[in-house]
């Protein structure tokens, strides 16, 4: 399994500063928690997440950014996939 907390983590650290901000600033106004916390203790809320805080366009803009950065990095899942992870959390250990 190539998508973990840890790669989750990884490509948010590979994204603009700018984005970066941008993310974490409107999640902390929407959620009260950073963006942070939810890659890493709650990575099946991600997507619910970015869609309250950002729209569900920004949401899947994420996800499709994460396929292309996991492809790049050897890992080939389907935006189906990734969707999946990102919202359900009996796929997590």
């Amino acid at each position: 399994m190539c998508l973990t907390r840890e790669t989750l983590v990884k490509f948010y650290g590979s994204l603009s500063f700018s984005l970066r901000t941008l993310i974490h600033h409107r999640v902390l106004a929407a959620t009260k928690k950073p963006f942070d916390y939810f890659l890493v203790e709650e990575p099946w809320s991600v997507y619910g997440v970015l869609e309250r805080a950002m729209g569900v366009h920004n949401a899947e803009l994420f996800v499709y950014m994460l396929k292309h950065w996991l492809e790049k990095n050897g890992c080939l899942k389907s935006v189906e996939d990734i969707r999946k992870y990102l919202r359900e959390r009996g796929l997590w250990q």
